[in-house]
């Protein structure tokens, strides 16, 4: 939930999320997500990555003013408020 509403999120949304909040405010890189949701490590499977986390920042920050899912450019993504 985040402001009171309820947030669908298929498995491996669930997934990226459950990771991404366990290192809350740290970067988590493309790689560390795709060996723990996937469990491997190939190439192919960085833009899978991209796309389940596009489209659970859709979800976690539709609707919101503050967006909680940020990209880090070249590095990977992170679970938090806004960076200063």
């Amino acid at each position: 939930m985040r402001g009171g509403i309820s947030i669908s999120l298929t498995p491996k949304e669930y997934a990226i999320l459950e990771t991404l909040m366990r290192h809350a405010v740290e970067v988590v890189s493309r790689v560390y997500l795709s060996e723990h949701v996937w469990e491997d490590e190939r190439d192919s499977l960085m833009n899978l990555v991209d796309v389940h986390v596009s489209h659970l920042r859709r979800k976690v920050d539709q609707g919101t003013a503050t967006p909680l899912l940020h990209t880090v450019r070249g590095r990977g993504y992170r679970l938090g408020p806004p960076p200063r």
